[in-house]
């Protein structure tokens, strides 16, 4: 079983990761969310104590520095968020670091740090993938033990995020931000093949029939343009049910040992779709590189229909269809004068458009003095208000960890379109959240990296190089289960 390490002699914990536990736990049972608003019942870890009261004692202002990787909009409006905590009291000021563009940078950066654990930060906000490698890290100071110490209510907490987020009974990160995924897609094409413009496809059997028929009606060649993230390709999976890895999807009690993903009937259907797709022209398929922008320029030129993407690019691309190209590199000569775009929820394997929770989380970390990590817990107390969710809604795209965000006057206007297209595409994100399976949120895995890039080969080998969807499925099986034993052998 898992070793769940929460103690600060992380020397100890880099020199024999898997010796040290306060207690023993597995990879996940997620444990869900208590009906109390406790963010569960009783742990199955000993949570360390949260040192509240080292705040109160501090005789100068505690200094909170915070790892990220925001930029533009969600990069403002989190400075102005920090910058109205720090004027609203005088024992804290937060500092913002950033650690490079991207949630791979940062998660570098800080395994990297984890030896030195002086030059580690109080705060960081990497992804949801990094959840199980957090917990495993031996530096993380859980949420849940804050909890309880504060007496916090986290009831207002959107619950299928509080159970993803909730390993061995504990919650982690202290607060969150998430994302979901959209169809976005030309209504002028729709129209030009007798499809209903405001009615999008709800399945994938449906975008194979709109796809047929605006191909039939000699509109575009290809008329779905995928890149193929692995995550999306996990979004179809979670919305149909289907395990990716076992020990009840990572979240049992026991060591998360092997892939479920050769012979997973779910995985060979949306493989065989993939391929189906291309084999009769219907998709025009973009490798998974970093900062691949290809599938963009198709929709931007007209030469796709449709896309599958993240609903966080909703503001970049509401801000392209306006003109501003210096959202996409490499866009100044792209006219979009004349593309009329729409959005609307992800065609999931099966009806009701089934999603699993995305998006980042906040993690106080137990390397710092007691002071910081109390003075931590409260700024993250402040970004868990109704009103600093609605800002990251209204200015970054994230969707609200709190359900009462949604109501703040700025954010309902917001979702309510009043503001422009975005709004009204992120409130469908939004919705779409907020069905989740609470008891299936999404994996949890150690090496997700390794996950990904693995999934991600197998994918590229179907879709360039002419495997098999049970090839593809079969190599992806042998590499994760690989990695798996390999996380598990390592402690970490």
């Amino acid at each position: 079983m898992r070793h769940v390490k929460t103690g600060r002699g992380i020397a100890v914990v880099v020199a024999s990761l898997a010796l040290l536990g306060s207690a023993c736990g597995g990879d996940g049972d997620d444990g869900g969310g208590g009906s109390d608003g406790s963010g569960g019942g009783e742990a199955a870890i000993d949570l360390p104590p949260c040192p509240l009261e080292a705040l109160d004692s501090a005789t100068q202002p505690v200094e909170v520095v915070v790892w990220h990787t925001q930029g533009a909009r969600p990069l403002a409006t989190l400075e102005a968020l920090v910058d109205e905590y720090n004027a609203s009291q005088s024992k804290v000021k937060v500092r913002l670091e950033s650690q490079g563009a991207s949630y791979e940078e940062l998660s570098d950066k800080f395994l990297q740090t984890i030896p030195t654990p002086d030059a580690l930060p109080a705060i960081i906000f990497p992804d949801d993938t990094f959840t199980q490698q957090m917990v495993d890290s031996g530096v993380v100071l859980p949420a849940q033990s804050c909890v309880e110490a504060d007496n916090y209510d986290t009831s207002g907490f959107v619950e299928v995020a509080r159970n993803y987020y909730t390993v061995d009974g504990a919650l982690w990160p202290a607060s969150a931000n998430l994302g979901n995924i959209l169809l976005y897609y030309n209504k002028d094409h729709f129209e030009q093949a007798g499809l209903d413009p405001e009615d999008p496809p709800d399945t994938l059997d449906e975008v194979r029939e709109y796809a047929q028929a605006i191909k039939d009606a000699g509109v575009v060649d290809t008329p779905l343009v995928h890149e193929f993230s692995t995550w999306k390709t996990e979004f179809w999976l979670t919305g149909a049910g289907s395990s990716m890895v076992d020990n009840d999807n990572g979240r049992g009690g026991g060591d998360t040992a092997a892939a479920t993903l050769e012979g997973n009937a779910q995985a060979t259907e949306l493989f065989g779709w993939f391929k189906g797709m291309q084999d009769d022209g219907l998709l025009l398929p973009v490798a998974n590189v970093p900062g691949a922008v290809d599938q963009y320029f198709a929709i931007a030129q007209q030469r796709a229909s449709m896309l599958v993407e993240s609903s966080t690019a909703a503001t970049s691309v509401e801000a392209f269809l306006g003109g501003d190209t210096s959202v996409a590199e490499g866009a100044g000569d792209v006219d979009v004068s004349g593309l009329n775009l729409g959005a609307g929820p992800f065609p999931g394997m099966v009806p009701g458009n089934a999603t699993q929770v995305g998006g980042g989380a906040w993690y106080i970390l137990n390397t710092t003095p007691d002071e910081v990590q109390a003075a931590a817990w409260d700024f993250m107390k402040f970004m868990n208000t109704p009103a600093a969710q609605a800002d990251m809604l209204v200015g970054g795209s994230y969707l609200p960890y709190v359900q009462a965000a949604a109501e703040e006057p700025e954010a309902a206007a917001y979702l309510n379109g009043d503001a422009g297209l975005a709004g009204s595409w992120l409130k469908i994100a939004n919705d779409q959240v907020l069905a989740i399976n609470p008891d299936f949120p999404g994996p949890l895995i150690g090496p997700y990296k390794d996950f990904r890039d693995e999934v991600s080969q197998a994918t590229d080998g179907m879709i360039f190089d002419g495997k098999t969807p049970d090839e593809a499925l079969a190599e992806a099986q042998q590499t994760v289960t690989a990695s798996l034993e390999e996380y598990n052998a390592s402690g970490f």
